[in-house]
């Protein structure tokens, strides 16, 4: 019985010395460092983008034909819209939208370069900046231009004149015969610069900057889209709406929240809105507008947005983080920090390998619910964390 217990207090102390070697070299208080980005934020699954907008309607009946394509900029007195008699057949349609693709690319070309002359010297100039630009056409998958610059190249070598307002003006012939066997059109003219769109909401008069103080967030929960797009070969009807233009240089997002986050939100506050239906895209802006509860506690609030987002003119209900700040450092558990002999300075202790480091740290953000904080070191820590793998989290 004796040499038993004498077994077990062996066992025992053996137990014991390996345990405190483990703690020695690994200690059981500490976690690998981790790092974090922390954002004060309101999460809209809801939210409307608000914009100034003006709809075409029709004023003949028949074919519809958009020269100006979705989503691009347009001028004031533009023809976004054209409107032939009866129905179309669709290969002249198809026709006229290849020749308005290429007066278009060649217009943009003769903006970029200058004419040539036909003396021998500067066809072969031509030719051969022509050659040159292949390849690159090639890895842009420009077929078209490589076609064009091919026609260039056989006809300069002919002696033939090759100048660009030649072949706008070439175009613009063809492009005229086409419309003179389709009997006519109506023309319908933007009255304003602005992106163009041929998709209809039934929203552009709701959702309006200046209508907004009108409504609660029980209605903007109510309202639903209706969306029509007349595109080519659309056959519409006196009185129907078209196409429309929006403002492109200020737009709004619209978002709904609840009395838990209202209080972020202040007009005039910057902002930043993460648009997370549109892969994550980013757009900075400042709120403008904060409304009274409704009956349900629920706010809305506006968004002013002052910068071009090509991807947002094809949305009217979207998915957005409304990002009031943002911190990003290490995120540890808040009592792993330890005040320093000043007012305001902190430091924690991190391991690297078998060594242990003092690290001064600034503490940027301290959730109490949670029991964690984001810091980073100090400008003039000598220990960054950066190179160190753990934290310590209490006392040995």
């Amino acid at each position: 019985m004796k040499k038993f217990f004498i077994a077990v207090i062996s066992l025992v102390i053996l137990a014991i010395v390996g345990y405190g070697i483990a703690y020695v070299v690994t200690p059981v208080t500490s976690v690998e460092l981790e790092e974090y980005t922390h954002e004060v934020k309101i999460s809209c699954e809801q939210a409307y983008i608000v914009r100034d907008e003006t709809v075409y309607y029709a004023t003949a009946a028949g074919t519809v034909y958009n020269p100006s394509s979705e989503g691009s900029r347009v001028s004031r007195d533009t023809v976004i819209s054209s409107i032939y008699p009866g129905t179309v057949d669709s290969a002249a349609l198809r026709e006229l939208r290849t020749i308005d693709t290429k007066i278009s690319r060649l217009k943009k070309r003769e903006s970029e370069s200058k004419l040539y002359s036909s003396d021998s010297t500067s066809v072969e100039s031509a030719v051969a900046d022509r050659i040159v630009s292949v390849p690159d056409l090639a890895a842009d998958n420009n077929i078209e231009q490589i076609h064009e610059y091919k026609d260039d190249i056989n006809s300069l070598r002919a002696g033939e004149d090759i100048s660009l307002q030649t072949k706008i003006t070439d175009l613009q012939n063809e492009r005229s015969a086409i419309e003179a066997s389709l009997g006519g059109r109506t023309d319908i003219l933007s009255d304003r610069a602005g992106i163009f769109s041929s998709y209809i909401d039934g929203l552009e008069s709701v959702l309006t900057p200046d209508r907004i103080p009108e409504y609660n967030a029980a209605y903007i929960r109510s309202l639903s889209t209706q969306y029509s797009r007349r595109s080519d070969e659309s056959q519409i009807i006196i009185g129907d709406p078209v196409c429309k233009i929006m403002n492109n240089h200020k737009w709004y997002v619209l978002g709904i929240t609840n009395a838990d986050y209202i209080g972020l939100c202040e007009v005039g506050k910057t902002v930043t809105v993460r648009f997370t239906n549109l892969s994550g895209s980013k757009a900075e802006g400042s709120i403008t507008y904060i409304s009274e509860p409704d009956q349900n506690g629920e706010y809305i609030f506006l968004v002013e947005i002052p910068s071009y987002l090509e991807s947002a003119f094809s949305y009217r209900n979207i998915d957005a983080d409304i990002i009031f700040e943002e911190y990003s450092g290490y995120r540890i558990p808040t009592d792993a920090i330890r005040t320093g002999d000043t007012i305001d300075s902190y430091y924690v202790y991190a391991t690297q390998g078998s060594d242990t480091y003092k690290c001064d740290c600034d503490v940027l953000y301290t959730d109490i619910a949670e029991g964690y904080s984001i810091i980073q070191s100090t400008e003039n820590a000598e220990n960054k964390l950066a190179i160190m793998e753990r934290l310590i989290v209490g006392e040995r």
